[in-house]
Formats: structure tokens, sequence, C-alpha cells
């Protein structure tokens, strides 16, 4: 297996919770062990003793004399004193065990497993264990290692379980998350981590995070679910926003129903309300997760080449870098003891239209650092961006000058200053403290406003300034503003309906969240929070779920059926199904009907471990796109070749099928060199002679069984007798 298939295999794999063990990525990873000078602890806290740890750890996971290595180390952090110990075996096939515990009392804090896989060990179709039934495993592993902890967790589901085919591969693990529940309330920042072996059963690996000293609010008195249910909806907003660039198409603006804060939307269990002095999940437009308006700036440009430059300039009629500058200066006051060091000409990645000076200045003292950056539009000259950072020392007990309040007036007197005929157009989208100097001391003070057309905000656009809470000074600030156009907000959903089809499936949890305030200690708070992978942004036109980029979200998938009870391959089709070869969005195969041929080689392509979604949940553009991808899929792997990707929606005889599935096995060679086959059946004479081989072929390896002494040919495939087709060309052992 070549390095690149391991690494996408790996890659995919982690997502989804299921993954290939190490051992069939050896030849990209190797173990590090831990080096036998690893102390960094306090021998003292090491009330458990290390022969004890070792003798432990020997029983609780039968450590064999054949890992004849072994290290050991101390370490302390957190205020907690760990033994980590670790057992090698150099021969083949090679392994390694390391086990930490806690050095103070003795509990097993986690362990993880790397074995070599043994010459001529092969591993091929869906593992021996089921994830449901690892699920159990893990537990009962748990309940093994740490018993006082079981009945205080809960397994937290993984939905989505791909199986990458079944052809040869490496050993499977499955990754498995028992979350923290307390007062019946989960805590996801505390849980134990199993990772179990599905080929084997055997237990390869565990974690657990867990701190003992937190204090859990009861939640006794909190506001139903209902009441929940009704802020959550004043804190849906109609929104236009515009999805970004994506190719040479130019996105349009498109109106949207979104939840405010998006994911990071908590609402307080106690006061009814949403938390808005946390810092958590906060994404600012400007900043764009980069973390500061210097970073966004550059973030959002797009750099222009000296020659491009040159030519924009001499085509355009923009302002001069000097004349850019002289605008700057009646704006914003450059401190004389700085140094210009860069100016550039740059135009913004979603608005190419727009061309910005950028001008930066720096100078370092013996005690501090200072730098400025300004961007100017190149042909109005008004002021785009400005950051300003400086290395502060603060005095403890030092206060801040301003109020939240107060800085907020600050940052609307200067947007004011800088575009008094926008300033009438534009609402506060959020606030907060950007960050602090010491508990509860903030340093910074961050305000966001969205611009308003027809009176509902767009997103993209907008004014974010910072204020300096301790000066009262304008630390940072970016305009976007773009000339564009607007649909008309006419014939869009009720708000209602939007929170409906937010709320849908109860996707309101109550959870255990500690929120970090700036540099103040965590507390523990009791939140209403959307589930995990909830969508946030819906098409206010047509209902659906958008995703980041504003493309349409396609109907939820199922691998559950419900019309195949009692049919002769209700268990072959179960099987893709764990596979995630077959899927559907209504919960129905549809096993009596007569399989396409574009259907098949969705599946057989899926067979392969090309993971693509179903093609019929698509629709227009998207639809085509993902057939042309099956389509490619299938002649990347030889399934057909080229000038067989006509008549997709053609019923498949039985002939048809042996062919493309003797194709997906890669014996079309030998299939082709007809005339040493004998095909004995009462219907030979109707296969055409090319095309005996992949008959015969078919029959010997058990793809199909003759009929009444018959290959029939020409007799169509209904998409249960497909699937039993299926199970058996992936049973055939190479």
């Amino acid at each position: 297996m070549s390095k690149k298939m391991i690494s996408a295999l790996l890659a995919g794999c982690l997502c989804s919770g299921l993954i290939l063990s190490p051992a069939a990525a050896a030849e990209v990873t190797q173990t590090k062990l831990l080096p036998s000078t690893f102390i960094n602890g306090d021998l003292s806290q090491a009330k458990f003793p290390l022969d004890q740890a070792i003798a432990k750890a020997k029983e609780l996971f039968n450590i064999s004399a054949a890992y004849d290595k072994f290290e050991s180390g101390i370490n302390t952090y957190d205020g907690r004193t760990e033994w980590h110990l670790s057992w090698t075996k150099n021969t083949e096939p090679r392994g390694q065990i390391s086990v930490r515990f806690n050095a103070a009392n003795g509990e097993i804090i986690g362990m993880d497993r790397w074995e070599e896989q043994a010459p001529g060990q092969k591993f091929s179709g869906l593992p021996k264990y089921s994830y449901d039934e690892g699920a159990k495993l893990a537990a009962a592993e748990i309940k093994r290692l740490l018993p006082n902890y079981m009945t205080q967790v809960k397994l937290i589901p993984n939905e989505d379980r791909p199986f990458y085919g079944f052809t040869e591969r490496g050993p499977v693990d499955y990754y498995y998350d028992f979350t923290r529940v307390v007062n019946g309330v989960t805590f996801r920042e505390n849980y134990i981590h199993v990772r179990i072996n599905a080929d084997t059963g055997q237990i390869m690996g565990f974690g657990l995070q867990w701190q003992d000293k937190i204090s859990f609010p009861s939640p006794s008195g909190k506001i139903s679910t209902a009441q929940a249910e009704k802020v959550f909806g004043e804190n849906v907003e109609l929104v236009y926003f515009r999805p970004q660039i994506r190719g040479s198409k130019e996105p349009q603006v498109k109106l949207a129903y979104r939840v405010k804060n998006g994911s990071a939307l908590l609402i307080d269990a106690f006061k009814g309300e949403v938390i808005s002095d946390s810092a958590y999940g906060f994404y600012d437009r400007a900043m764009g997760g980069a973390g500061s308006f210097d970073a966004a700036s550059k973030s959002a440009a797009q750099e222009l080449s000296p020659v491009e430059q040159a030519e924009v300039e001499k085509y355009k009629n923009l302002l001069s870098a000097e004349k850019a500058l002289e605008r700057v200066k009646k704006v914003i006051q450059i401190p004389t003891d700085l140094t210009q060091t860069e100016s550039r000409l740059t135009q913004d990645y979603q608005y190419p239209e727009q061309k910005i000076w950028n001008f930066y200045w720096s100078g370092e003292k013996s005690t501090t650092y200072e730098s400025v950056s300004v961007g100017v539009d190149a042909v109005t000259g008004e002021l785009i961006s400005f950051n300003k950072w400086e290395k502060t020392q603060y005095q403890a007990g030092q206060k801040p000058k301003l109020t939240k309040e107060q800085a907020k007036q600050k940052a609307e007197e200067f947007i004011k200053k800088q575009q008094s005929a926008r300033f009438g157009q534009i609402k506060l989208a959020n606030s907060n403290v950007y960050e602090y100097v010491d508990k509860g001391i903030p340093r910074s003070y961050q305000f966001s406003y969205d611009r308003l057309v027809n009176n509902i905000p767009f997103t993209n656009n907008g004014f974010d300034v910072q204020v300096d809470a301790f000066t009262g000074e304008i630390t940072g600030y970016r305009m976007t503003w773009w000339n564009i156009a607007f649909p008309s907000p006419q014939g869009v959903l009720e708000q209602p309906q939007a929170v409906a089809a937010f709320l849908a499936d109860d996707s309101l949890n109550l959870e255990y969240l500690r929120l970090p305030r700036g540099n103040n200690d965590a507390q523990v708070n009791l939140v209403y929070r959307l589930k995990d992978n909830s969508y946030t942004t819906l098409d206010a036109r047509t209902g659906q779920f958008l995703d980041w980029n504003g493309e349409p979200v396609p109907p939820k998938q199922t691998n559950v059926f419900t019309d195949i009870a009692s049919n002769p391959a209700e268990n072959d089709i179960n099987q893709l199904a764990k596979a995630n070869i077959v899927r559907s969005i209504d919960g129905k195969f549809y096993p009596e009907r007569h399989i396409t041929k574009l259907e098949a080689l969705e599946m057989l392509v899926a067979s392969r471990g090309w993971y693509e979604p179903p093609y019929r949940i698509l629709q227009g553009q998207e639809k085509d796109e993902q057939v042309k991808r099956i389509i490619n899929a299938a002649l990347s792997l030889g399934i057909i070749e080229p000038g067989e990707d006509k008549n997709l929606e053609q019923e498949l005889s039985r002939l048809d099928l042996a062919k493309l599935m003797i194709n997906t096995l890669d014996y079309d060679g030998a299939a082709k060199l007809a005339q040493i086959y004998q095909l004995n059946t009462k219907d030979a004479g109707e296969v055409p002679d090319a095309l005996k081989g992949y008959a015969a072929l078919s029959l010997g390896l058990g793809l199909q069984s003759d009929l009444q002494g018959k290959y029939a040919p020409a007799q169509l495939v209904t998409r249960a007798e497909a699937a039993t087709a299926l199970v058996h060309m992936l049973q055939v052992k190479k």
C-alpha cells in the first residue's frame, strides 16, 4: 500500500471515528519511545511506587516477556504526577505498549498499544465485530479498568462510521467517547476515550480526561426546553450574505435565516438569556479567525506583483501612493518616532474591484515595540483599515479607564467621523472583550456592526472597531463595504418556519460547559446549545440548510432500510449498508426495482473505497457533477472503458452486471481470453463469444448462480440480486 493511500485513509477515518490501526501505517509513522532519562516530576508525590505500577500494568494488559525493553519516567503537570511506562518488543512482529498511572493514588490514566501486522496476516471485508458490538467491549473495559467511573459516563454515539470497501486492508480500530454526566447533564470536557480493535475485540488504547475539583450548579430551577427554544427563536434573524468566491464564478447575494453567533450561541439555563460575556467560539468578520485586525486585513487582501501593480496604476484612475499617504495622515496620527517600512497595493480577495493601498510603520525603543498598519481605498481615499499594536506594561492593580458602554460610544464616534452617511446604515452585531490584562480586567473591547440593506443585515459588510480600555484610543478599525446588487426580500419564508427547521429533531441540548472569560478561571455554566453538526444557516426562499460556503446541504442519509425485511437479500443489503456502500435518504432500498447502470457503478465505485454521497439525493448542477465524479472514478478504476459512459439509466442484464463486476476485480484481462473458457449452460450459445469469459468467471467465482441450468444473459437484474452479487464479488480472495 502506498504512503499516499495510507495517508488518505487515515485522514478520512480519523474524521469519522473509524481508523486503520498504526500497524497499517507503519511505513508512514514510527512510534517514539520514552527516553529512559525522562524525569520531570516530583518523586516525593509518588505515593504509588514504580514497582507496583509495573506489576499492575502487566496484569491489566497481559504484557508478555516478549516485550523485553522497558523504560519509565515521571512527569508532573496541572497538579498531577504521573508514571509513564513503556514496553517494546523488537522481534517481529514488533510492538509497543505505553501505560500511564496517577503516581499519587495508583489510578490508571491511559494506555496505548501498537502491534505490527504479522507476516502473512491479511484482513478484508467487514471486521469481526460491528461498531455496536465494539461499544459493548469498550464499556466492559472501562468497568474493568475504572470501575468507579462507569456509572458517571455515557457513550456519545458516532453517527458517521464509513468503512472503506471490502478489499484487502489493515486491521480496523473503532474509537469511542464516553462523556461525563453530572446531575443527568453531560459535561463533554471530561471523558474516557477507548480504542477497540474491530477484528480481535482487543483494547488498543484508552485515555481518562477528568478533573475532580470542579463545582457543578444544580439544574434545579433551570428554564424548560420550551423556554430555551423561545430564546433561541429570538436569535434567528433574516440576513443577506454572499458566499465566498469559488474559481472564476462570482457569487450572488442570498437571503438566509441564520442563528446569531452560529453554533456558539449559548443560552444561560437559569437566566434564560444569551451568554454574551464569554469568548467561547467567538468569531468576527474582520478577524476572520486570525486573531488580529492586522492579520485580517492581510488575509482579506490579494497582493499584486510589482508588474501587476504598475499595470493597475497605469490604466486606472487610482491615487498614487503619495496621495494616498497624504489622506492617511489627515485621519490617523502616525507617531513621529515610527519608520515607514512598507507600502503595497492590493485588492480585496472577495471584492477584487476594490484596490487598497497598505502602509506599515514600526519602531522599537528600549522598553517597548510599536507598529501601525493602515489601508486606504486607492480610488476614493477612504480609510479601509487601521491597526495599532504596542507592547504595553501595566502596573499591578491598574484599572481600565473606560467601561464597555463608554468604549462603544468611542467606537461609534470614530465610525461616524469616517463614514457619517454609512453610520445610519449599520447596527451592532456583537461586542466582546478582546483580551484581558488580568483577571476581570479587560485590555480592550471589540465591536462589530453589520451593514443594513432593506433594513436586513448584510453580514459580509460592516465595521469592526477595537478600543483600548485604558486609554480610550482606537487601536483597530476595518470597514468592508461593497458596491453590489441585493435581491428583494419579497416572498421569503416566515421567521417562525426557519426557527422550527433549526429546532427539528430536538436540536437544543442541555449541557454543562466551562466558559473562559479572559484570564479568569473558567467556571461551569449550565447552558442550552445546539447539538454538534447542527446547521445554522437556512436559505430563506427554499428552506434548505446551507453549508459554510452557501451551498445547499444534501438531505441526511441513512443506511437503515425499511423495505427489505424477509427479502432473500436482506442480509446482503445490510452488509453493504454497514460498509456505507449503499445509502438512501428515504429509508428505502427498492429491492425489486431493476438496477440501472449508474446505480451499479455507484455501488461498485463505493466498494473500492471511493466514498461519494449518493447522486440521487442531489439536484441540478450538483447532481450532474456527482454523476461525473462517479463515472470518472469508474474509468480510473477500470470498471468501464472510455466510451462506455453512455446510457446510464439503462437497466442492466445479468451479463452486463457480470462484466462490470469482473472489471472491478481487475480480472478483465483474463476474461477477454474467451477461447480458454467453456460455458457449461443450456443457453451458452446466447452469450457472445467475446463475453463468454465474463460469464464463465462470474459463475466460477460464485458472483452469480445459474438459473435452472441456464445463464440467462439478457435477464434484467433487480437491486436485491445486484446486492447479493456484489457481496459475493467482495468475498473473492485474490
